[in-house]
C-alpha cells in the first residue's frame, strides 16, 4: 500500500481508490452483489442491496448534517426516494461505532465511497432494469456529476495528516456494506423455498477477514 507521505504527492483520489482497493473488489464478489450481474435478477434481491445502500448512508449522511458540512455532496435527495420507494418493509439498522464518525476526514472518506458507489451502478443499469424492468429507479444510486466534482475537490484538499483517516472512514463504510449485505442475503435465504436458496451463493468471510485485521 501506498504511504501517506508519498501519497501526499499526487491525488488524494489515486491514493485512497488503492488504499480501499481490496475491500472493494471483495464486496463486488459479495453474492448479494454478484447478482446485480445476472439476467434472473430478482426485485428481492435488487431491493436488498437498495436496503444496504439505505441503512449505509443514511448513517453517513446524519453525521454530515449534524456537522453542517460540504451541502452540495448531500446524500439526503436520494436518501428521500429511497426512503419511499423502500416502503415500510424493515432495513437493516446501520453497524455503531463507525471510523468516519471520529473525523471530518474519516467522513469525507465514508463519502468518498457511497458517492462513488454511482460510478459502479450505471455499469450495471442496462442489466438491473433488463432483469427488473419495474423496479423503482432510486434503487440504482444516480451519477451525480456535480456532487462527485465537488467531492473530489474536497478529497485533493486533505492534507498529508489526514489521509491515514480519510482512509479509516473509506475502509468502514466498506466493512459497513458488507456486514449489511450478510444481513440481507440471510434474510433472502430465509425467505425462499430450498430450491430457490441454492441459486444464491453462501457469503464468504475469508478475504473479508485478512481484509479487516
Amino acid at each position: 500500500m501506498t504511504r501517506p507521505q508519498d501519497a501526499a504527492r499526487r491525488s488524494a483520489r489515486l491514493w485512497l481508490r488503492e488504499a480501499t482497493h481490496r475491500l472493494h473488489l471483495d464486496l463486488h464478489e459479495h453474492p448479494l452483489y454478484r447478482r446485480l450481474t445476472e439476467p434472473d435478477l430478482t426485485y428481492q434481491e435488487l431491493r436488498a442491496t437498495a436496503a444496504v445502500t439505505y441503512a449505509a448512508a443514511s448513517a453517513v449522511e446524519a453525521d454530515r448534517a449534524r456537522r453542517q458540512l460540504w451541502p452540495e455532496i448531500s446524500l439526503a435527495d436520494h436518501l428521500t426516494a429511497l426512503e419511499r420507494d423502500l416502503g415500510k418493509e424493515p432495513c437493516p439498522a446501520p453497524q455503531p461505532g463507525q471510523a468516519y464518525l471520529t473525523s471530518d476526514a474519516g467522513l469525507l472518506g465514508a463519502l468518498y465511497v457511497i458517492h462513488g458507489s454511482a460510478f459502479g451502478a450505471a455499469s450495471l443499469a442496462k442489466t438491473i432494469w433488463r432483469a427488473v424492468p419495474s423496479a423503482p429507479r432510486s434503487f440504482v444510486v444516480p451519477r451525480d456529476t456535480g456532487a462527485w466534482r465537488s467531492l473530489c475537490q474536497l478529497l485533493d484538499a486533505v492534507p498529508q495528516a489526514g489521509l491515514p483517516e480519510l482512509a479509516d472512514g473509506a475502509r468502514e463504510v466498506f466493512r459497513t456494506y458488507k456486514r449489511l449485505a450478510d444481513l440481507q442475503l440471510a434474510g433472502l435465504q430465509a425467505s425462499l423455498l430450498p430450491d430457490a436458496a441454492r441459486n444464491i451463493p453462501p457469503a464468504r468471510g475469508s478475504a473479508w477477514q485478512a481484509a479487516s485485521r
